[in-house]
């Protein structure tokens, strides 16, 4: 949602809007029915140059000793766990997009892992997921929901409240066999 659309993304929504429950369903099917060209518009509005800032370090209070020490440790998790997308989903590291296909990827890694019955992997990963969200996702997806919900977007202000209604709590440990997620 947070990514800037592409006949690829939008494809890939509507496969896993199938997926979805309810309001967020609705929501994702409704934003893969816009034409391509007013959802690129849409987007460049909202998120784009002189719009919500969609990306870690602009909200990050530190920023004046620059943007450094914070992309080079999202650099070193996607490091540490082979991220390494083909068609990533935004241009910089932490942008919204970015790291919430790290944190999906993770889950994935930790689902395998259990799978598999290499439960210690799976713990790994999933203290990897945790930390993630604490270090980087919780200290500014607040900030950066409130400023959407202020921008006139339905699309996107809709699709923040969702960020906030989603869990993004870790996958769990369990037993060989059993899904994590």
């Amino acid at each position: 949602m947070f990514q800037l659309p592409t006949r690829r993304s939008r494809q890939e929504l509507r496969r896993l809007a199938g997926t979805l429950a309810g309001g967020l369903k609705n929501l994702a099917m409704g934003w893969a029915g816009v034409p391509m060209r007013l959802a690129a518009a849409e987007y460049h509005r909202t998120l784009g140059p002189g719009g919500v800032p969609a990306v870690e370090s602009s909200y990050d209070p530190n920023a004046l000793a620059g943007r450094g020490p914070l992309l080079a440790d999202v650099a070193a998790f996607h490091k540490a766990f082979s991220y390494a997308p083909d068609n990533p989903p935004a241009e910089v590291p932490d942008h919204i997009a970015a790291e919430l296909d790290f944190l999906s990827y993770l889950a994935f890694k930790a689902a395998f892992a259990m799978e598999s019955g290499n439960v210690e992997n799976a713990r790994i990963v999933i203290k990897a997921y945790q930390t993630f969200l604490d270090q980087h996702v919780f200290t500014w997806v607040d900030a950066f929901r409130e400023r959407l919900a202020g921008s006139e977007s339905f699309v996107f202000i809709h699709a923040a409240r969702q960020i906030g209604a989603a869990p993004l709590n870790p996958p769990t440990a369990t037993t060989p066999g059993q899904s994590c997620l």
